[in-house]
């Protein structure tokens, strides 16, 4: 399950075209854009459309699309054996899977969204930091802080509406402490740490085998250049 634009969308369409070929059935909840819809048939895999269409300021809209995720994902998990999660799918899908009481796996395709004393937390709906505070740690707990404020209230009001407990720590709560990290090891590796224990899988990666234009293979036949480096 995702909601985004097509970089959240293509990497699952990716895993789900390798699960197929292991024998596993698979759906993916989309946004009902048109490229999505042809990405997905086009591979055979079907596709349990979620929300309005990707949208620019979709990321704002999270809070008020918790909700309308939920019902759409919970009938596309019903009966199967695990949900998996990117995006801002991940605000709906985790409580879709504690329901249904299958297991749920938060996936992120960049090592920069986990929390980590190695790097700063990307700033939240655009939301900059204090300008003073440049150790990682308190940046990733005022990380934390904000996502309760802008999603906790929300979400834990569905989750009563639904019978499920409140949830203190939001990010916490999305993420788990067993995360996958969908990036490749050298473009995006990961630097261990005690907070998580991630999962690097590798990207997920459509198979393409069209031919390369003939103009780029006879530059690649003729070999280096004199002079190159």
């Amino acid at each position: 399950s995702t909601i985004g634009s097509r970089g959240d969308v293509e990497p699952l369409v990716g895993l789900a075209v390798q699960l197929q070929a292991l024998g596993a059935d698979v759906w993916v909840c989309a946004p009902p854009d048109e490229e999505f819809a042809e990405l997905l048939t086009r591979v055979g895999v079907p596709l349990v459309p979620v929300g309005p269409p990707s949208v620019v300021d979709l990321p704002r809209r999270a809070v008020e699309l918790v909700a309308g995720q939920f019902d759409p994902i919970a009938a596309a998990a019903e009966g199967c054996d695990v949900l998996l999660a990117t995006g801002l799918a991940h605000f709906a899908s985790r409580s879709v899977a504690e329901k249904l009481g299958i297991p749920y796996v938060y996936a992120t395709l960049c090592p920069f969204m986990l929390p980590s004393p190695h790097h700063a937390p990307p700033p939240l709906l655009g939301q900059p930091f204090p300008p003073e505070v440049n150790d990682n740690r308190v940046l990733w707990e005022l990380n934390a802080q904000t996502f309760n404020a802008l999603f906790g209230e929300a979400l834990n009001t569905h989750r009563a509406s639904i019978g499920l407990p409140q949830v203190d720590d939001v990010r916490s709560f999305i993420f788990t402490d067993r995360p996958w990290l969908a990036a490749d090891p050298t473009l995006g590796p990961w630097q261990e740490t005690s907070d998580l224990d991630v999962v690097q899988t590798g990207a997920w990666i459509l198979p393409d085998e069209r031919p390369l234009p003939d103009e780029l293979v006879a530059f690649l036949d003729a070999g280096a250049s004199p002079g190159s480096v």
